[in-house]
């Protein structure tokens, strides 16, 4: 193993960011979600990452080694807070139950903390400290219903954040991407915030300027043939 490789996890964060910048107007992620097809470039993936570390860091005052859970589907949006978390060294975890793509059942999280959500009166966001309420849909600009005194509306706030980086990154607490060579394009099962092969193959792709087109289960052979990957 090369010291390069070694030093990976800890250069990960900002590695990450400058392939996503690199890839520019070119598409680095489709998510075929229930509202259709969401194509996000490199350089707005990249945006939505650093809008949502710098929230996360300033506006909820999270720091390396704090909790955050995601009580959310599998969607793009629950990515780019995994992304963000793991870039300032979160210890990011799934909800019990949110994600049928994982490879194994997930340990509990502890309660407490920080938890993102689409059910701001559920038992995960009434047991943490910090609430963050957003709906897993694409042009949701604001959380659709009325929300609990002190609960944040993610999707309001994350935008109202800045587009450059305000905040120091790292040490990375996400999973490791593949070695090797990396696919131009991946079709994934999830959006890789559980961990696991899927995280493990999508970090490679993202990291290495590709594309990749998931949940596999939404994607038909004649979409999957479009996009440039291998048919589920």
């Amino acid at each position: 193993m090369t010291a390069a490789r070694r030093s990976l996890p800890a250069a990960l964060p900002a590695a990450l960011l400058d392939a996503l910048e690199a890839t520019g107007p070119r598409p680095a992620l489709v998510w075929y979600g229930e509202e259709g097809r969401t194509e996000l470039s490199g350089h707005v993936l990249a945006s939505w990452v650093i809008k949502s570390v710098n929230h996360l860091a300033d506006e909820v005052a999270l720091a390396a080694g704090d909790g955050l859970l995601l009580d959310l589907p599998a969607h793009w949006k629950r990515l780019v807070l995994a992304l963000a978390g793991w870039s300032l060294g979160l210890e990011v975890h799934v909800a019990p139950g949110r994600d049928d793509a994982a490879a194994a059942p997930a340990a509990a999280p502890p309660s407490g903390g920080t938890v993102a959500t689409d059910a701001p009166e559920g038992q995960a966001a009434l047991d943490a400290d910090e609430v963050l309420a957003l709906e897993a849909v694409a042009l949701s600009m604001r959380f659709p219903g009325p929300l609990p005194p002190l609960t944040r509306d993610w999707a309001q706030e994350v935008r109202a954040s800045g587009d450059a980086l305000g905040v120091p990154l790292g040490p990375w607490s996400g999973p490791a991407p593949d070695e090797g060579p990396a696919s131009r394009a991946v079709l994934v099962a999830s959006d890789g915030a559980a961990g696991g092969a899927v995280a493990a193959a999508l970090l490679a792709v993202l990291a290495g300027g590709g594309l990749v087109v998931g949940p596999a289960a939404r994607v038909d052979p004649a979409q999957a043939a479009s996009e440039g990957v291998a048919a589920p």
